[in-house]
């Protein structure tokens, strides 16, 4: 019975409302535990932990289709508002001194590699895929980052469920595509008898993921990984101007409905916090738990994707997005070794 006075109408509302807060943050704490055990999995595995949450988020669809949409409000949070919360502070992880001492002329391969590898891709990408988002996605995947390029670029878009899927598709191939080059690309370097110093110019230029960078210099010497993933950095500074391009040609191009920010506000963040610990105007310790904070937060975010994912899906997945995903590593991989030689 309702107390003296009281609106059934309001008391009906408010009950209402308490489950609906309650599944909204269930989505979240499922997000956050699945992150929890890929993190673990990758830090005692070679697996990366995007990888892990993707597929360990794909599992918990599969077996707890209930569960995965009745939490959907908080998966989706995940899958959205934290994503670009991660990526704004991926800006911290780059850092000044470190890029400045790799010298002008790889700074200059690094950034001629990543413009024609991204142009290219994007021109090749557009007739074979028939979709200029997901061509933009796919581009930027191999071009720049792997899945933290995927997810930055698919998160300036008007969200839909078909560039959901292909983006989930996107981060799955080319995580594979990246341990497998982490895998062939240090042979390689050996027999194009590259120097250390080109070995590591190789492997940050031209594989996909931060930890397969770190993975493969690794299988030479722990000064050619540092190299290289500083190398990598680069390329991960090219997120923001990449990003920035796509919103302006999909404004260029957009065909109705709502019109995207020309500079979303997470970008904005991700300059600001990679000023902040570029130029060393935060405390390390700060930075430090930035860049932990942007790890977990972009791995809840991929589990949430997994999460969001059916097998059929998968199954749907077009066979000319493997095949321009495979075109495009080895396209990226022969102008690195080109500009390389000269």
């Amino acid at each position: 019975m309702s107390s003296i006075g009281s609106d059934p109408a309001q008391a009906g509302a408010g009950a209402n409302e308490r489950p609906r807060t309650t599944l909204f943050l269930s989505g979240i704490a499922l997000c956050a535990s699945l992150a929890a055990g890929a993190i673990g999995i990758a830090s005692v595995s070679a697996l990366p932990g995007v990888v892990a949450a993707l597929m360990m988020g794909m599992i918990a669809r599969a077996l707890l289709p209930g569960l995965a949409e009745a939490t959907e409000p908080g998966i989706r949070y995940c899958s959205r508002t934290l994503l670009r919360i991660a990526v704004a502070l991926l800006g911290l992880r780059l850092a000044a001194p470190d890029l400045a001492a790799l010298g002008p002329g790889a700074i200059g391969i690094v950034a001629v590699s990543l413009a024609a590898t991204i142009g290219a891709g994007y021109l090749i990408a557009r007739p074979m895929l028939r979709d200029r988002q997901v061509a933009a996605v796919a581009a930027a995947a191999v071009a720049v980052c792997g899945a933290s390029a995927a997810l930055a670029v698919s998160a300036i878009f008007p969200q839909r469920a078909a560039l959901e899927r292909m983006t989930t598709l996107v981060v799955i191939v080319v995580s594979l595509l990246s341990t497998i080059v982490m895998l062939a690309y240090p042979p390689l370097a050996a027999a194009l008898a590259f120097s250390p110093a080109e070995t590591a110019l190789l492997f940050g230029a031209a594989i996909h993921d931060v930890a397969q960078v770190a993975g493969a210099g690794l299988a030479i010497s722990p000064e050619v990984a540092t190299q290289a993933v500083a190398v990598k950095m680069i390329r991960v500074a090219g997120l923001l101007p990449i990003v920035l391009g796509f919103g302006i040609l999909l404004r260029a191009k957009h065909d109705g409905g709502t019109r995207p920010q020309l500079l979303p506000t997470f970008l904005v963040a991700y300059v600001v916090l990679a000023l902040i610990a570029g130029f060393g105007i935060a405390p390390p310790l700060l930075v430090s738990l930035g860049s932990t904070a942007a790890t977990w937060l972009l791995t809840a975010a991929v589990a949430a994707l997994g999460l969001s994912t059916r097998l059929e899906d998968l199954r749907a997945a077009p066979p000319l997005l493997l095949a321009f995903l495979a075109a495009q590593t080895l396209l990226q991989l022969a102008i690195v070794v080109l500009l390389i030689r000269v």
